[in-house]
């Protein structure tokens, strides 16, 4: 994969009329006006990050509008034309995968006073929905990577194929290979995390969306619940080595199907057979006590696609394995106590009715023995 940084020239061939390279076949100018879009639909999506909206263009099935918020950055609309004409830059095999896997945005929407309206983006391809049947209803819906990061049995469970390991091994060569084009670039995703890619259980393909936010070199961390680096102090940047750890933890939980600490330490069990270098790429991405030592995008994808990992010694120190959570005891019920087994109290044995009995037997001999006289 060849290194073609963003920031270096990139921009020579943004904006003006170049018709965007794109294989959904939509030859648009790499600028377009709000009003040259044609009316838009209801929005799929409202008040979602950095978007107040996204809207399908009515005209052009398959294409979307994104409409940022008016406070964004002033340079968002030169950071857009760098990024919609980053592909050119790229060799084809990977221009074409950054198109296949992405919502890579085609053109940058102005406006009167506003150079960054939005941008037009595809829409996910419909081999990322399928049908979740949850009970007795059921619905189709796009399939987040989420999935991966759970048992087999829970995917069969809500009426998807299971992928087993080779079909995680698949989408996750899929993700880094996206992740490995985006560093080649120079670009800052950091929003790797469950919600922001596709998983097609019968393509094992991914789709990433939200690409539109990228950024060259670094950019402000975007926080999401249990995808923290440690090694990121909280309020500073993002950067490649923030990307490499969540690349690496979301990696490691699709290709484990399990999550939290478990996937740590299945990981550093795990030793495949067909991908020898993946458990120790995977742990130096997420233990590596130096952040400028975590392996690249490129290492983790040869390491996937059953290469060698070639790093530099000595090996980087790592730190523990995280504990594993505490696993509470089962709460029986409680046990009743016994109910006594009610005692039933025999008569006591009537002492007049013995003085009795025994009063006749003595009238009884003496009858006999007078009798005998």
């Amino acid at each position: 994969m060849t290194e073609t940084p963003l920031m270096d020239g990139a921009d020579d061939k943004a904006g003006g009329d170049v018709p965007a390279a794109d294989p959904r076949g939509w030859a648009l100018p790499r600028t377009v006006s709000i009003g040259d879009l044609g009316p838009l639909a209801e929005p799929i999506s409202e008040h979602n990050g950095q978007a107040v909206a996204v809207k399908p263009l009515a005209n052009h099935p398959g294409w979307l509008a994104k409409l940022y918020r008016p406070d964004q950055h002033p340079e968002d609309a030169h950071r857009l034309d760098l990024l919609i004409s980053a592909p050119d830059t790229l060799p084809e095999a990977d221009r074409t995968a950054l198109y296949a896997g992405t919502c890579w945005p085609t053109a940058r929407i102005h406006g009167p006073g506003n150079p960054a309206v939005g941008c037009v983006i595809p829409m996910a391809p419909e081999q990322y929905r399928a049908e979740l049947r949850r009970g007795a209803f059921s619905e189709r819906r796009f399939v987040e990577i989420d999935w991966l990061a759970k048992s087999d049995e829970s995917i069969r469970g809500v009426g998807l194929p299971t992928p087993g390991f080779a079909g995680r091994l698949a989408a996750c060569r899929r993700l880094t290979e996206l992740a490995a084009i985006l560093e080649s670039l120079g670009l800052v995703y950091s929003d790797w995390s469950f919600s922001n890619a596709f998983w097609s259980p019968d393509q094992h393909s991914v789709y990433l969306i939200d690409v539109d936010g990228c950024q060259p070199k670094k950019m402000p961390d975007i926080h999401q619940p249990n995808w923290a680096d440690p090694l990121t102090p909280p309020g500073t940047d993002a950067d490649e080595y923030t990307d490499r750890y969540r690349l690496g933890l979301l990696v490691a939980k699709c290709l484990t199907g399990q999550r939290n600490a478990h996937a740590f330490h299945t990981v550093a069990a795990c030793h495949w057979q067909n991908q020898p270098a993946v458990s120790e790429v995977l742990l130096d991405m997420l233990l590596a006590t130096d952040r400028e030592r975590r392996p690249s995008a490129a290492q983790l994808s040869q390491a996937l696609d059953g290469g060698p990992y070639l790093r530099t010694v000595p090996r980087p120190t790592r730190t523990a394995l995280p504990p594993l959570p505490v696993q509470l005891p089962i709460q029986q019920p409680p046990v009743p106590d016994p109910v006594p087994t009610p005692t039933l109290n025999k008569p006591e044995p009537d002492s007049h009715a013995g003085w009795i009995l025994v009063l006749v037997l003595a009238v009884i001999v003496l009858f006999v023995i007078a009798s005998n006289h």
